[in-house]
């Protein structure tokens, strides 16, 4: 499937019309993320019907609301190695997992989709307000998530069940201000 994004359009006609794009993800030119995703696309379905390895093709993104408001855009997958010709054919392609990060409470609870992966091949590192997740087995995963604050790394949890590492960490508490007298 090839979508054609030559538009034949006046530039003051570009000028007049709002581009909800614009308005409501943030995106500057939405023509050239159209344009960037099909490169991209066209990329991967030239180097997948290629292939000799048995990993899967995958790539995606999800889109969420973040902080202030704004979308926020992640990709995963396992299809930037080949498209960025990083990977070579003789070992395993570096996914990056799908993930999810929420404030609940006093907790910051982070939710990563690694299937096909034993639970003794997790590495989950932990500093301020970082998360680096390392997985080396069938598959291999890295990832290095922002925290939405600093964390308590030793009040925190991890279970790891079909698929899905569920991590749970405390909020670190900010010291509070000492007020000072002036003399």
């Amino acid at each position: 499937m090839v979508i054609d994004m030559n538009y034949e359009d006046d530039d003051e006609d570009k000028k007049k019309r709002r581009d909800p794009f614009r308005d409501i993800f943030g995106i500057q030119d939405i023509d050239k993320e159209f344009e960037r995703m099909q490169k991209l696309m066209d990329e991967m379905m030239s180097r997948g019907f290629n292939r000799q390895d048995k990993d899967p093709f995958v790539y995606g993104f999800s889109v969420r609301t973040g902080p202030n408001g704004k979308p926020k855009i992640q990709e995963f997958g396992n299809a930037k190695d080949y498209f960025l010709q990083k990977h070579n054919e003789s070992e395993k392609s570096e996914w990056t997992p799908l993930t999810d990060v929420q404030e609940v409470d006093d907790k910051v609870m982070v939710t990563i989709d690694v299937p096909g992966v034993e639970k003794d091949d997790i590495d989950i590192e932990v500093k301020d307000s970082k998360m680096v997740l390392n997985v080396d087995s069938k598959r291999r995963y890295k990832t290095t998530i922002d925290l939405p604050c600093m964390v308590d790394v030793n009040d925190s949890e991890a279970s790891y069940n079909n698929g899905v590492l569920e991590v749970k960490l405390k909020k670190k508490q900010e010291p509070h201000g000492k007020s000072i007298e002036i003399n």
